[in-house]
């Protein structure tokens, strides 16, 4: 194999598959790029067998071929550089020596048979889905296995919901983030069992969605779905009917996940259906006010009593072991009698945080029932794209 291309969109190639470089692995192969020159495209992959990801570049070709190149050491080399100009990129087929030429030396290091890399059924036996019969209407076949989805919607809907799962492997459901497409739009759903975040996207030209399925996609790959760079079409893998992978098609770069093979919980019945109280705050308000009496409660229980009366918010913490407490009150909009809530601060501080406002008005409405049934917190009264779900605690 050998090629020449611009050190920058190496760079930029390398970036996007290197987070499913694992570190260590027990396959020596998976801690190797592999690189498969076929005419001037440069499909560089990279797999922890849980998440593959694909990218490809324009090289200016000399000669085709595969190998494994070292992933840290092409990655360190390639920084080192300072993308600077343009480098050479040869392989020897027999010994797989990797030799690379720049304008600043020489450097050489060892690959690996590209035959020792994994099989990837799942990358080399899928294909990205046929936009055109997404949007023909009558092709409904089209749409029962694939969707399309606009990089800011994407983007939008997976930073909302993403901070919100569980870190507990003892609860596989909640590790990711649920996509349950319903043909008119299609809920990001996420919990941890204390909070729960709801990011819908409904069905526009852009956005084209199956009529009735769920997956969920563990939290790393929707880490890397609030960065997409371009719009996404996603496809389900099957394996006997049951859904084992998705792609999501992305430019040029492709990302395969293992799918969650757990059954999501039946979130909506825990959205309380009647919230008679309703109270309106200031988000450069009120964050900053629980930020500064944080810092005299409790590090262990987080508790943040709230108080709330007509127009004020008194927030107040305490630290028994310590004799340290707290009182602020800031302003809000309220309908209701006094009543008297308490939350873990530091999960109130990240709902509010996350709460997008389409007006830039920074208000979070925030509906509540009673002291120990769950908040509803949201942009705007009528706002039907974001719903954040937060428990109380026992004062």
């Amino acid at each position: 194999m050998q090629f020449s291309i611009d050190l920058k969109a190496l760079n930029q190639a390398l970036q996007k598959v290197i987070p499913a470089l694992p570190r260590k692995s027990p396959i020596p192969a998976l801690e190797h790029f592999y690189f498969h020159l076929d005419g001037d495209t440069l499909k560089i992959i990279a797999s922890d067998q849980n998440v593959t990801i694909m990218s490809q570049v324009t090289v200016n070709p000399i000669e085709e071929g595969k190998v494994l190149v070292p992933g840290k050491k092409i990655t360190d080399i390639t920084k080192a550089l300072e993308e600077g100009g343009e480098i050479s990129f040869t392989s020897d087929e027999e010994t797989y020596t990797i030799s690379i030429k720049t304008t600043f030396g020489h450097y050489s290091m060892k690959g690996l048979d590209p035959e020792e890399y994994l099989e990837l059924r799942e990358l080399f036996q899928s294909e990205k889905p046929d936009i055109s019969k997404l949007v023909q209407p009558l092709d409904e076949e089209a749409k029962i296995n694939a969707a399309a989805i606009s990089m800011k919607d994407l983007s939008w809907a997976a930073e909302r919901t993403y901070f919100s799962v569980s870190t507990d492997d003892f609860k596989p459901a909640l590790t990711g983030v649920f996509f349950q497409f319903q043909k008119d739009k299609v809920n990001l759903v996420s919990t941890d069992g204390y909070r729960l975040t709801r990011a819908t996207i409904f069905s526009d030209t852009q956005n084209i969605f199956p009529s009735d399925l769920g997956v969920i996609i563990p939290a790393r790959t929707v880490e890397l779905l609030r960065k997409v760079d371009d719009d996404v079409l996603i496809s389900f893998i099957s394996d006997e009917k049951k859904i084992t992978h998705t792609r999501f098609d992305i430019g040029n770069t492709v990302i395969i996940t293992r799918v969650i093979s757990e059954n999501f919980p039946k979130y909506e019945n825990v959205i309380p259906a009647s919230n008679p109280h309703q109270i309106i705050v200031n988000k450069k308000e009120i964050i900053p006010a629980l930020r500064r009496v944080a810092l005299f409660a409790s590090t262990f229980q987080k508790l943040v009593r709230c108080e709330i009366s007509s127009n004020m918010i008194t927030l107040t913490t305490e630290d028994r072991e310590s004799g340290t407490q707290a009182s602020e009150t800031i302003p809000c909009e309220y309908n209701g009698t006094n009543f008297v809530v308490g939350f873990n601060y530091e999960l109130l501080i990240e709902a509010i945080n996350n709460i997008v406002t389409l007006d830039d008005s920074e208000q979070v409405y925030i509906y509540l029932s009673e002291a120990s049934k769950p908040a509803i917190l949201k942009p705007s009264q009528n706002e039907e794209r974001l719903l954040m779900l937060l428990m109380p605690m026992r004062l």
